[in-house]
C-alpha cells in the first residue's frame, strides 16, 4: 500500500513539473513576437551611457553648402629677410685691438673699415710673405703667400704695404665687404608674436673678414647667430660669426592668423595691409609663405609677406595691420547651436536611425571645424552634405557627461 501511494505522487509531480514547463514556453513565445522588437531596441538604446548614443524628438539640420570669401583680418610686425642677411665671421683667431662696429643697426658701406686685429696666424703669413719676397722675389713663392693673406680677408692694398715696408704689423684692419646695417643675429622676431596676435579681434598696433652671403631657405628657422655684440679686446675664433650685414632693400612682414583660417588661407592670396609708421599708404602684396606655429599651448599659423623698402620707411619690428583675401571656395556650414564644445575638440549629434514612433536615434561624431561667420561653423571634415544632426547639440547631454573618443 505505501509503494502505490508514493507512485502516485511521483507521476502527479511529473504531470505538474510538465504542465508549467509548457506555459512558461508558450509565454516566451508570446514576449518575442515582431512588434515589440522595435520596443526592446529602443530600450536597450536608452539605458546606454548619454555621451554616446540618445534617443530625441529635438529638430534636425543638414550641412548647408555656402561660398566661403570673408577677408581675415590679422596683426603682425616687420622683421628681416633672411635671404639679404650676410654673415660676416672670424677666418682666424685672435683679439680685437679696436673696433669701429659700435652698435647695432649702425650702417655701413662697402670698403668701411670695421675692426683692427691682432692674430700670431696672420702675424706669420706676412713673415712668410716677406721671406718669400726675399728669396725669390720674381717666383711663384711671394704669389703664393700673397694669395694666403687674400683668402683671409686681407686686401691688396694692405698686401702691398707690408712688402714696402719690409716688416709684419702687428694688427691688420678688416674692412666690409657689403652696404647694409649691422644685426646679430640674421632673423629679429619679436617675442611676443603668437597667439595675442593671432586673434583676429586682438588688439590694434599703437602709435670683409669672413664675409659671405648666406642664402637662407624661407622654410628654415634655425639659423646661426652671433653669440651677441662684439666688444674691444674679446678674442675671437675661426669661424665664430660676428655680425650679419642687411641693406633692408626688402623686408619680410610676419603676419599672426588664428588656426581656425588655416584652411582658408593659401599660396598668393592678395593681402592689403598698413604700417603704423605710415598709416595713410596701404601696401598691397599677396602670400608668399604660411607656417603652423605653437606657442604658450595655442595653435596658430604665421603667414608671411615680401615687402619692398628701397626708401626704408619700413622700420625693423615695427606694427603692421593687414587683411588677407582669401579665394572663394565652397564648404559645409552648420547652425552654431549644432556644435558640441568639449575643450580642444568638437562634435555633433548624428542621426544613425529611428524608432518606429518616428523618434530620432542620435550618435556622437567629432568634427573638426574652421571659422564663424553670421552665426554659421564651416565644417572641414567628419560630416558629408546627406548627414542630419540635432539643432541644440548642448540639451542632449547631461551636464557631469563628458564624451570620449572610441
Amino acid at each position: 500500500m505505501g509503494k502505490i501511494t508514493l507512485y502516485i505522487m511521483v507521476i502527479l509531480s511529473i504531470l505538474v513539473y510538465g504542465c508549467k514547463k509548457e506555459s512558461h514556453d508558450e509565454h516566451g513565445k508570446q514576449g518575442s513576437q515582431p512588434g515589440d522588437e522595435a520596443s526592446q531596441k529602443a530600450l536597450s538604446i536608452s539605458a546606454e551611457p548619454t555621451n554616446r548614443k540618445v534617443i530625441s524628438s529635438q529638430a534636425l539640420v543638414k550641412p548647408v553648402k555656402q561660398l566661403q570669401s570673408g577677408p581675415v583680418n590679422a596683426y603682425g610686425f616687420i622683421t628681416l629677410d633672411e635671404r639679404r642677411s650676410n654673415q660676416v665671421s672670424a677666418r682666424v683667431g685672435g683679439r680685437i685691438e679696436k673696433l669701429y662696429v659700435k652698435y647695432e643697426n649702425q650702417f655701413v658701406r662697402k670698403g668701411d673699415k670695421i675692426l683692427d686685429l691682432y692674430s700670431p696666424d696672420l702675424n706669420t703669413y706676412q713673415e712668410e710673405l716677406l721671406y718669400a719676397h726675399k728669396v725669390d722675389p720674381e717666383g711663384e713663392l711671394p704669389k703664393h703667400a700673397a694669395h694666403k693673406l687674400k683668402l683671409l680677408g686681407i686686401t691688396d692694398v694692405q698686401i702691398k704695404q707690408i712688402v714696402e715696408s719690409g716688416k709684419a704689423s702687428l694688427t691688420l684692419s678688416i674692412y666690409s665687404a657689403y652696404d647694409g646695417y649691422i644685426f646679430y643675429s640674421s632673423s629679429t622676431q619679436m617675442s611676443s608674436t603668437g597667439p595675442a596676435m593671432a586673434s583676429s579681434g586682438g588688439s590694434k598696433m599703437g602709435g670683409g673678414m669672413g664675409s659671405g652671403s648666406q642664402q637662407k631657405q624661407p622654410a628654415s628657422s634655425s639659423t646661426t647667430s652671433a653669440s651677441g655684440p662684439i666688444r674691444e679686446g674679446a678674442y675671437v675664433s675661426p669661424g665664430q660669426t660676428l655680425f650679419w650685414i642687411n641693406n633692408l632693400r626688402e623686408v619680410w612682414g610676419i603676419l599672426s592668423v588664428d588656426n581656425l583660417h588655416q584652411d582658408e588661407i593659401a599660396l598668393n592670396d592678395s593681402v592689403t595691409m598698413v604700417s603704423e609708421l605710415v598709416p595713410d599708404k596701404p601696401i598691397k602684396t599677396i602670400v608668399r609663405y604660411i607656417e603652423p606655429q605653437y606657442a604658450t599651448g595655442q595653435k596658430f599659423i604665421q603667414v608671411r609677406v615680401y615687402l619692398s623698402n628701397v626708401n626704408r620707411s619700413l622700420r625693423i619690428n615695427s606694427l603692421l595691420e593687414a587683411t588677407i583675401h582669401p579665394k572663394t571656395k565652397e564648404s559645409l556650414t552648420l547652425p552654431a547651436t549644432s556644435i558640441l564644445y568639449l575643450g580642444g575638440r568638437q562634435a555633433v549629434w548624428k542621426k544613425v536611425g529611428q524608432t518606429e514612433e518616428g523618434t530620432h536615434i542620435l550618435e556622437i561624431q567629432f568634427v573638426r571645424l574652421g571659422p564663424v561667420s553670421q552665426g554659421r561653423v564651416t565644417v572641414l571634415s567628419g560630416l558629408e552634405a546627406d548627414d542630419e544632426v540635432a539643432l541644440d547639440a548642448g540639451y542632449l547631454m547631461d551636464r557631469e557627461s563628458l564624451v570620449k573618443p572610441e
